[in-house]
């Protein structure tokens, strides 16, 4: 439904392991901002506890999918909150508070306005301790260097976004790339690099 064809089963595996990797335990709570048609989201529902799942998607059509994903995988008992959103949750998510916050694959969506609303609300739904994580396309992606294939992408770095999230009162620290991760070594965006964002003080 996302991503490359006869990758879903392998990406769900990775984002869950990257997430646990970086502490993720099953009694916290996670806000999946672009979370689709829960590519990684169904593995993220078996993983945690009853109510600690959130989803947010801009399209209504891929929640009432992903809905139907929860059906479909007999996890409707663990009450994950399905909901869609065009300002990251800061209208429908007025006082909830995340462990972890994740976005696979959305911040090269984003210009700078955009990605400093989703650290101001970030900031308000982050629980002090806690941390968001987020790749975005590396530098050198095709997208960007080659002027034949404009991709409607957004280049961003390392440095511009600790500039807009200092900003806002968020630090943020270069972790990897995905790839380091389990991100599937047969696709090209291995190489995204990805950051975690947390509270600066």
């Amino acid at each position: 439904m996302v991503g490359p064809l006869g990758y879903r089963n392998e990406l769900q595996r990775y984002q869950l392991k990257l997430l646990c990797s970086n502490g993720l335990r099953p009694q916290q709570t996670l806000l999946d901002v672009g979370c689709g048609p829960l590519q990684g989201g169904i593995a993220f529902i078996r993983y945690l506890e009853g109510r600690c799942y959130t989803g947010i998607e801009i399209d209504p059509v891929r929640i009432q999918i992903a809905r139907n994903q929860v059906l479909r995988h007999h996890l409707a008992v663990k009450e994950p909150r399905l909901l869609a959103s065009s300002s990251f949750g800061e209208e429908e998510l007025v006082s909830a508070m995340f462990d972890y916050i994740w976005a696979s694959q959305i911040l090269c969506y984003l210009d700078d306005a955009e990605m400093a609303r989703l650290f101001r609300t970030t900031k308000r739904l982050l629980k002090r301790d806690g941390k968001f994580l987020g790749d975005t396309y590396a530098p050198d992606h095709y997208e960007f260097t080659n002027p034949e294939h404009p991709g409607g992408y957004v280049r961003h770095t390392c440095e511009s976004l600790s500039k807009l999230a200092a900003e806002i009162g968020l630090r943020v620290v270069p972790m990897g790339s995905i790839g380091d991760f389990g991100y599937p070594e047969r696709l090209s965006l291995r190489a995204n690099p990805l950051y975690e964002i947390t509270h600066a003080s």
